[in-house]
């Protein structure tokens, strides 16, 4: 009896996170989000920081947990002298995912060994 309760209770746990889940990416409209980060990025690299700044407050407010967002708001808001801006768009990036980079990881060349 208590075995079948406690596989009731895993397979109960296991339902109520599968759903959690497919709610929360219903919740985001992440194409929408995925658009503006993308014209924000045209804008920044076009050195239009605040323009690029809107699209990617945007991204984050359609999206809030889109991580890449709040990392190029805040370099928008760098470029632009907003440090405490910067820096809260940063922490936020950074609560979101620690470990993001714009810049992609690449494996070290053949012969040479990783330190």
């Amino acid at each position: 009896m208590k075995r079948l309760l406690t596989v009731l209770s895993a397979v109960i746990i296991t339902l109520f996170l599968s759903t959690a889940i497919s709610a929360q990416e219903e919740l985001f409209d992440t194409k929408a989000a995925e658009e503006h980060f993308k014209k924000g990025l045209e804008l920044y690299f076009q050195k239009e920081y605040s323009v690029a700044a809107k699209e990617f407050k945007e991204t984050v407010n359609i999206n809030p947990n889109a991580a890449k967002g709040y990392y190029f708001l805040g370099y928008s808001y760098y470029k632009l002298g907003m440090m405490k801006d910067a820096n809260e768009a940063f922490d936020q990036g950074y609560q979101l995912d620690p470990y993001y980079s714009p810049i992609p990881s690449t494996a070290p060349a053949e012969g040479i060994k990783a330190q």
